[in-house]
Protein backbone atom coordinates (compact mmCIF):
# COMPACT_ATOMS: atom_id res chain seq x y z
CA UNK A 1 0.00 0.00 0.00
CA UNK A 2 2.79 2.56 0.51
CA UNK A 3 4.79 1.61 -2.35
CA UNK A 4 1.60 2.25 -4.18
CA UNK A 5 1.17 5.70 -2.98
CA UNK A 6 4.83 6.42 -3.43
CA UNK A 7 4.32 5.08 -7.05
CA UNK A 8 1.07 7.61 -7.36
CA UNK A 9 3.16 10.76 -5.76
CA UNK A 10 5.74 10.41 -8.18
CA UNK A 11 2.82 9.90 -11.00
CA UNK A 12 1.49 13.37 -9.91
CA UNK A 13 4.98 15.25 -10.15
CA UNK A 14 5.79 13.84 -13.45
CA UNK A 15 2.36 15.01 -14.72
CA UNK A 16 2.38 18.17 -13.18
CA UNK A 17 5.78 18.77 -14.54
CA UNK A 18 5.12 17.83 -18.24
CA UNK A 19 2.03 19.98 -18.24
CA UNK A 20 2.78 23.03 -16.74
CA UNK A 21 1.62 26.49 -17.84
CA UNK A 22 1.67 30.11 -16.86
CA UNK A 23 -1.51 29.71 -15.46
CA UNK A 24 -1.21 26.65 -13.47
CA UNK A 25 2.62 27.26 -12.27
CA UNK A 26 1.21 29.62 -9.46
CA UNK A 27 -1.88 26.94 -8.47
CA UNK A 28 1.11 24.32 -8.77
CA UNK A 29 3.71 26.62 -6.63
CA UNK A 30 0.38 26.55 -3.60
CA UNK A 31 0.85 23.20 -3.28
CA UNK A 32 3.26 20.92 -1.37
CA UNK A 33 6.15 20.20 -3.38
CA UNK A 34 6.10 16.55 -4.78
CA UNK A 35 10.33 16.27 -3.46
CA UNK A 36 8.48 16.36 0.10
CA UNK A 37 6.35 14.23 -0.17
CA UNK A 38 8.40 11.50 -2.06
CA UNK A 39 11.06 11.68 0.84
CA UNK A 40 8.55 11.36 4.02
CA UNK A 41 7.30 8.08 1.88
CA UNK A 42 10.72 6.99 1.84
CA UNK A 43 11.14 8.13 5.20
CA UNK A 44 8.33 6.07 6.43
CA UNK A 45 9.01 2.78 4.12
CA UNK A 46 12.30 2.76 5.68
CA UNK A 47 11.53 2.75 9.21
CA UNK A 48 8.82 -0.12 8.03
CA UNK A 49 11.25 -1.88 6.65
CA UNK A 50 13.49 -1.98 9.47
CA UNK A 51 10.75 -3.21 11.43
CA UNK A 52 9.66 -5.87 9.25
CA UNK A 53 13.28 -7.01 9.79
CA UNK A 54 13.47 -6.50 13.01
CA UNK A 55 10.01 -8.75 13.18
CA UNK A 56 11.87 -11.34 10.65
CA UNK A 57 15.20 -12.00 12.93
CA UNK A 58 12.96 -12.40 15.95
CA UNK A 59 10.45 -15.23 14.26
CA UNK A 60 13.67 -16.19 12.62
CA UNK A 61 15.68 -16.98 16.28
CA UNK A 62 11.92 -18.25 17.54
CA UNK A 63 11.69 -20.80 14.88
CA UNK A 64 15.27 -21.70 15.61
CA UNK A 65 14.70 -22.27 19.07
CA UNK A 66 11.41 -24.32 18.35
CA UNK A 67 13.15 -26.69 15.82
CA UNK A 68 15.85 -27.08 18.59
CA UNK A 69 13.37 -28.08 21.18
CA UNK A 70 12.03 -30.05 18.50
CA UNK A 71 14.94 -32.32 18.11
CA UNK A 72 15.72 -32.17 21.78
CA UNK A 73 12.18 -33.89 21.95
CA UNK A 74 12.79 -36.15 18.72
CA UNK A 75 16.20 -37.15 20.62
CA UNK A 76 14.40 -38.18 23.62
CA UNK A 77 11.43 -40.08 22.18
CA UNK A 78 14.42 -42.55 20.32
CA UNK A 79 15.93 -42.73 23.76
CA UNK A 80 12.90 -43.69 25.38
CA UNK A 81 12.16 -46.22 22.78
CA UNK A 82 15.61 -47.45 23.01
CA UNK A 83 14.93 -47.99 26.46
CA UNK A 84 11.38 -49.56 25.88
CA UNK A 85 12.79 -52.44 23.18
CA UNK A 86 15.67 -53.18 26.13
CA UNK A 87 12.95 -53.71 28.67
CA UNK A 88 10.81 -55.94 26.45
CA UNK A 89 14.01 -57.90 25.74
CA UNK A 90 14.87 -58.36 29.46
CA UNK A 91 11.33 -58.69 30.13
CA UNK A 92 11.43 -61.88 27.55
CA UNK A 93 14.26 -63.24 28.93
CA UNK A 94 12.91 -63.14 32.29
CA UNK A 95 9.73 -64.76 31.17
CA UNK A 96 11.17 -67.70 29.60
CA UNK A 97 14.07 -68.16 32.54
CA UNK A 98 10.63 -68.33 34.96
CA UNK A 99 9.08 -70.76 32.49
CA UNK A 100 12.10 -72.90 32.06
CA UNK A 101 13.92 -72.46 35.88
CA UNK A 102 12.84 -75.78 37.50
CA UNK A 103 14.81 -78.19 35.57
CA UNK A 104 16.01 -81.62 37.16
CA UNK A 105 16.37 -85.08 35.88
CA UNK A 106 17.21 -88.71 37.69
CA UNK A 107 17.30 -91.78 35.71
CA UNK A 108 19.72 -95.53 36.12
CA UNK A 109 20.62 -97.72 32.97
CA UNK A 110 17.94 -100.38 32.97
CA UNK A 111 13.91 -100.61 33.15
CA UNK A 112 14.17 -103.23 34.52
CA UNK A 113 16.40 -106.96 35.18
CA UNK A 114 19.85 -106.66 35.39
CA UNK A 115 22.43 -107.27 32.85
CA UNK A 116 26.01 -106.05 31.74
CA UNK A 117 26.36 -103.87 28.80
CA UNK A 118 29.87 -103.89 26.93
CA UNK A 119 32.41 -104.74 26.31
CA UNK A 120 32.34 -101.82 22.39
CA UNK A 121 34.89 -101.45 20.16
CA UNK A 122 34.73 -97.14 20.75
CA UNK A 123 33.09 -95.43 23.30
CA UNK A 124 29.34 -95.91 23.55
CA UNK A 125 26.51 -93.63 24.51
CA UNK A 126 25.13 -95.17 27.69
CA UNK A 127 21.18 -94.62 27.62
CA UNK A 128 19.28 -94.53 30.89
CA UNK A 129 16.21 -95.90 30.35
CA UNK A 130 14.27 -96.04 33.74
CA UNK A 131 13.61 -92.39 34.43
CA UNK A 132 12.43 -91.40 38.07
CA UNK A 133 12.68 -87.81 37.41
CA UNK A 134 12.82 -85.34 34.41
CA UNK A 135 11.16 -82.11 35.44
CA UNK A 136 10.84 -80.00 32.59
CA UNK A 137 12.04 -82.82 30.22
CA UNK A 138 15.19 -81.21 29.45
CA UNK A 139 16.26 -85.73 29.20
CA UNK A 140 15.42 -87.77 26.50
CA UNK A 141 15.46 -91.58 27.47
CA UNK A 142 15.47 -92.32 23.64
CA UNK A 143 18.98 -90.93 23.38
CA UNK A 144 20.62 -90.73 26.91
CA UNK A 145 20.88 -87.24 26.32
CA UNK A 146 20.12 -84.22 28.70
CA UNK A 147 19.50 -80.91 26.05
CA UNK A 148 19.85 -77.81 28.25
CA UNK A 149 16.72 -75.62 27.78
CA UNK A 150 18.27 -72.26 29.06
CA UNK A 151 21.55 -70.74 29.64
CA UNK A 152 22.44 -71.28 33.16
CA UNK A 153 24.56 -73.44 35.44
CA UNK A 154 24.07 -77.28 35.75
CA UNK A 155 25.63 -79.52 38.25
CA UNK A 156 25.43 -83.67 36.80
CA UNK A 157 27.06 -86.56 38.50
CA UNK A 158 27.31 -90.14 37.20
CA UNK A 159 27.63 -93.94 38.82
CA UNK A 160 29.00 -96.84 37.00
CA UNK A 161 28.56 -100.37 38.65
CA UNK A 162 30.73 -103.21 37.16
CA UNK A 163 31.15 -106.78 38.82
CA UNK A 164 33.68 -109.03 37.84
CA UNK A 165 35.29 -106.53 35.06
CA UNK A 166 36.91 -103.19 34.47
CA UNK A 167 34.37 -100.21 33.48
CA UNK A 168 35.27 -97.27 33.19
CA UNK A 169 33.05 -94.10 31.31
CA UNK A 170 33.08 -90.26 31.02
CA UNK A 171 31.05 -87.27 31.28
CA UNK A 172 30.88 -85.11 28.09
CA UNK A 173 29.44 -81.78 27.03
CA UNK A 174 28.96 -81.77 23.73
CA UNK A 175 32.18 -83.03 22.01
CA UNK A 176 34.05 -82.37 25.17
CA UNK A 177 35.44 -85.20 27.63
CA UNK A 178 35.03 -83.43 31.12
CA UNK A 179 35.82 -86.23 34.06
CA UNK A 180 35.97 -89.37 33.62
CA UNK A 181 35.32 -92.35 36.27
CA UNK A 182 37.07 -95.88 36.49
CA UNK A 183 36.68 -99.21 38.64
CA UNK A 184 38.99 -102.69 38.63
CA UNK A 185 37.10 -105.49 40.02
CA UNK A 186 37.99 -108.96 39.23
CA UNK A 187 35.63 -110.59 40.88
CA UNK A 188 33.44 -108.80 43.43
CA UNK A 189 31.12 -105.54 42.30
CA UNK A 190 32.01 -102.16 43.05
CA UNK A 191 31.38 -98.75 41.41
CA UNK A 192 32.72 -95.50 40.65
CA UNK A 193 31.90 -91.38 40.16
CA UNK A 194 32.24 -88.48 38.94
CA UNK A 195 30.45 -85.19 38.86
CA UNK A 196 30.98 -81.54 37.57
CA UNK A 197 28.91 -77.86 37.24
CA UNK A 198 29.00 -76.72 34.15
CA UNK A 199 27.95 -73.28 32.54
CA UNK A 200 25.60 -74.49 29.35
CA UNK A 201 24.66 -72.44 26.64
CA UNK A 202 20.55 -72.97 25.57
CA UNK A 203 20.64 -76.18 23.06
CA UNK A 204 24.16 -77.87 24.72
CA UNK A 205 24.14 -81.08 25.46
CA UNK A 206 25.34 -83.88 28.11
CA UNK A 207 25.65 -87.59 28.15
CA UNK A 208 27.30 -90.27 29.33
CA UNK A 209 29.76 -92.19 27.65
CA UNK A 210 31.04 -95.87 28.25
CA UNK A 211 34.88 -95.67 27.43
CA UNK A 212 36.39 -98.22 24.31
CA UNK A 213 36.74 -102.13 25.98
CA UNK A 214 34.78 -101.78 28.88
CA UNK A 215 31.92 -103.20 30.66
CA UNK A 216 29.29 -101.72 33.11
CA UNK A 217 26.25 -103.63 35.21
CA UNK A 218 23.11 -102.80 36.73
CA UNK A 219 20.37 -104.46 38.08
CA UNK A 220 16.97 -103.19 40.07
CA UNK A 221 18.92 -101.98 42.80
CA UNK A 222 20.10 -99.07 40.23
CA UNK A 223 23.96 -99.42 40.42
CA UNK A 224 24.22 -97.33 37.21
CA UNK A 225 22.64 -94.10 37.26
CA UNK A 226 22.90 -90.56 35.78
CA UNK A 227 21.53 -87.20 37.32
CA UNK A 228 21.63 -83.66 36.87
CA UNK A 229 19.72 -80.07 37.60
CA UNK A 230 19.74 -76.55 36.79
CA UNK A 231 21.34 -74.44 39.75
CA UNK A 232 20.65 -70.68 37.93
CA UNK A 233 19.79 -69.57 34.82
CA UNK A 234 22.59 -66.67 33.39
CA UNK A 235 21.10 -64.11 31.09
CA UNK A 236 23.02 -63.66 27.66
CA UNK A 237 26.80 -61.71 28.26
CA UNK A 238 26.83 -62.35 31.95
CA UNK A 239 30.22 -64.78 31.84
CA UNK A 240 31.41 -65.32 35.05
CA UNK A 241 34.97 -64.24 36.29
CA UNK A 242 37.30 -67.43 36.15
CA UNK A 243 39.37 -66.34 38.81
Amino acid sequence: MKITVFLLLLLVCSVSTDQSTPETDKEIHLQQPCPQDVHAVLREMTASLAQLKTEMTFVQKENQAKLKELEKQETEVERQKTEINNLKHELKDNVITLSVKQVAFSVSLLAEGDATLGPFGTHTTLIFKHVVTNIGNAYNPNTGMFTAPVRGAYHFEFYIGTHGANTAAVLVKNTNHIFAAYEHQSANFGSSSQGATLLLEAGDVVFVRLWQQSKTYDNSNRHTTFSGHLIFTMLEGNTPSLS
